[in-house]
């Protein structure tokens, strides 16, 4: 496979064997890529707190696809309780596990704290992919360890909006709610957090055939575009500008699909950030910061420690 921009399903290699868990896999660019990756013979575990939607989306593959693989695991974001059973759930089901996508997210919903106290979009887009991450680092592990090198990935879908929205000065470790800030800085934190959470797995576990990457899908036409119309009237008068052009799910998902199945990523790229399609690049100043990645790491770790889910 070669970096393009024109890069699709097409070309992505026999998947037959090969496990996925996707968060989010039920709708837009989650869906499309269950779709994609299942049409190549992969099994897909999507992991959804809507399992009706959920059921709905496999349906809709099926019609299209009989032979596809696609499952269920019932896990909410919004609640650490909710990932730390989900996780169990699918770890007394498979045995392996190939390709990890941390997809689902929100962007720039009202203030609101989750049942565990934490800021709606950092525990939803960060907090709970590091947990569920962490709780099938094993299984991962265990599946890097017969599968040929970069096999065995773990993809954190994160935004520009890390280099553009974030805070100035980074991770705000004094604050980390980001309480009086707007959705928007609140999105990007999250989202810095996805690419710092990508380089701290590639520092600590790349010696064990662990590849982590983080990505930008690019501008698509997905559901995700109601939070920024709720948030600012502002938004829905731009909106038609920013998406002018842009495609839907399908053509949109390609940067995830290569960065899961790509066998252009090289040993050297891991921990890396893509943008669309396969381009090594963009990511900010703090998203380099192997120092913040790793408080951030330390943060995190010592919050799900502290609430008894590690």
């Amino acid at each position: 496979m070669t970096k393009s921009s024109t890069f699709d399903a097409s070309a992505l290699p026999d998947l037959t064997g090969r496990v996925v868990l996707i968060t989010g896999g039920h709708s837009g660019l989650g869906l499309a890529t269950t779709t994609a990756l299942a049409s190549k013979n992969a099994k897909v575990y999507i992991a959804t707190r809507s399992i009706t939607k959920a059921e709905a989306a496999i349906q809709e593959i099926k019609n299209n696809n009989p032979n596809a693989q696609v499952e269920i695991v019932e896990l909410d974001l919004g609640d650490l309780r909710s990932v730390k059973k989900g996780a169990e759930d699918f770890l007394q089901r498979e045995t392996s596990l190939h390709i990890l996508i941390n997809n689902a997210g929100i962007m720039c919903p009202p203030f609101s704290l989750t049942p565990q106290g934490h800021e709606t979009q950092l525990q939803t887009n960060h907090l709970a992919h590091h947990l569920l991450t962490t709780l099938l680092l094993p299984l991962l592990f265990k599946t890097a360890s017969t599968s040929p090198p970069r096999t065995v990935r773990v993809l954190n879908v994160s935004s520009d909006a890390h280099r553009k929205l974030a805070p100035k000065t980074g991770i705000s470790f004094s604050d980390m709610n980001l309480t009086d800030k707007s959705p928007w800085t609140r999105y990007g934190h999250s989202k810095l957090c996805n690419v710092l959470h990508s380089l701290s797995l590639a520092e600590k576990y790349g010696n064990q055939n662990l590849l982590s990457l983080s990505l930008h899908p690019g501008t698509v036409k997905t559901n995700l575009s109601h939070g920024p119309r709720t948030s600012t009237p502002l938004y829905a008068l731009i909106q038609p500008l920013i998406e002018w052009g842009a495609p839907g799910p399908t053509e949109g998902c390609a940067n995830i699909l290569w960065c899961a199945t790509s066998d252009s990523v090289r040993d050297d790229d891991n921990g890396m950030y893509f943008e669309p399609v396969g381009k090594r690049g963009g990511v900010g100043r703090h998203g380099r910061d192997a120092v913040m990645a790793g408080r951030l790491w330390e943060w995190s770790q010592g919050v799900l420690e502290r609430g008894g889910f590690l």
